[in-house]
């Protein structure tokens, strides 16, 4: 694990959302099984401007999107974008949201390329913090019945994970390649990913990363262009969003992924969620009704977190201590 410390320095030089692709190991082509079943309909893909481009975005309740931060321009190479804590990204907006925010919608990802207009976003709140373990989140209130939204068109909200996993829990990525990658598949995709990296943060933010190795033996390939798309896992038997696809470093001709976990963060989505919807409840994968609620001082499992400091040099690396990590694989020393 002490290993570990030395390649947060190298993350702060590269971060695949703002430069091209690193030469790493990476899918070239049919990078996923698709989803005939129709099983992963939460997954969708924001779009904006003219010719409807955007991210990956994820339904977490009928009217609520889960993303990244980045993918709106909220980064730390995006100046003046950073930090951000919640609706203070709506209201002093940066980068794409203050260009696009009349002309957001969510395109259904069942049959992208195409493009079927299933949702308007009406706003947004960000937590954006800098480099990881800086947070890197968006979450977004839409609306189903905008007048160019199909709503015939189903989508099965997915909820957010309680609990942190075991190393080596078995999940999946669930995404959807961009439009200019045709060759890496057509529609909602999904790929067998195992959770054995170490699971940490810093001082103040602890369990808020989790670092993949895509080596292409436990892990697949690194899928490029697919910011803001979930790995979900079983938990209490029913799916739910361990963490983001987003952020990441190279290093000796693979990706290391360091995924934006949410467990932390599910108070501060719930504060959201009932500011726009006055629900005060969300989707939870263990309660017998499938809802619960996450208002302050009612989550159990993991402690819950604010904004805590930006990140843009190098911090020391602290390691989750809710689980046992001694079965993690081990980084290379950088």
């Amino acid at each position: 694990m002490k290993l570990f410390c030395s390649f947060i320095t190298l993350y702060i030089l590269i971060s695949y959302s703002a430069y091209s692709d690193p030469n790493v190991l990476k899918c070239n082509k049919n990078c996923g099984i698709p989803d005939l079943k129709n099983e992963y309909s939460f997954q969708a893909r924001i779009a904006m401007g003219a010719d409807l481009w955007g991210a990956n975005a994820t339904f977490i309740e009928e009217d609520i999107i889960l993303s990244q931060g980045h993918i709106l321009g909220y980064s730390p190479e995006e100046k003046g974008s950073i930090p951000r804590c919640g609706s203070d990204a709506s209201t002093n907006p940066a980068a794409d949201w203050k260009h696009h925010k009349n002309d957001m919608y969510v395109v259904s990802g069942k049959k992208y390329p195409e493009k079927n207009i299933i949702a308007k976003v009406m706003d947004i709140s960000i937590r954006a913090t800098g480099h990881p373990p800086g947070y890197d989140i968006m979450i977004a209130h839409v609306d189903r019945n905008c007048s160019k939204c199909n709503n015939q068109i189903k989508i099965q909200p997915i909820p957010i994970a309680s609990d942190i996993p075991e190393i080596n829990t078995m999940a999946k990525h669930i995404f959807i390649p961009g439009e200019d990658l045709p060759l890496h598949g057509k529609g909602i995709l999904s790929d067998d990913h195992i959770l054995n990296g170490p699971i940490w943060g810093s001082k103040y933010n602890s369990c808020t990363r989790q670092t993949i190795k895509h080596d292409g033996k436990l892990n697949p390939p690194m899928v490029f262009d697919t910011s803001g798309s979930p790995v979900i896992y079983k938990e209490c038997g029913n799916w739910a969003v361990h963490g983001l696809h987003g952020n990441g470093f190279d290093f000796e001709g693979y990706m290391f992924e360091t995924l934006q976990l949410l467990q932390t963060q599910k108070e501060w989505i719930q504060t959201e969620i009932q500011r726009w919807t006055g629900r005060s409840d969300m989707l939870d994968a263990c309660s017998p009704s499938g809802r619960r609620s996450f208002a302050l001082g009612k989550i159990k499992e993991v402690k819950q977190l604010s904004c805590g400091k930006t990140i843009l040099d190098y911090v020391k690396p602290s390691f989750c201590k809710l689980i046992d990590q001694s079965k993690a694989i081990s980084l290379p020393d950088f």
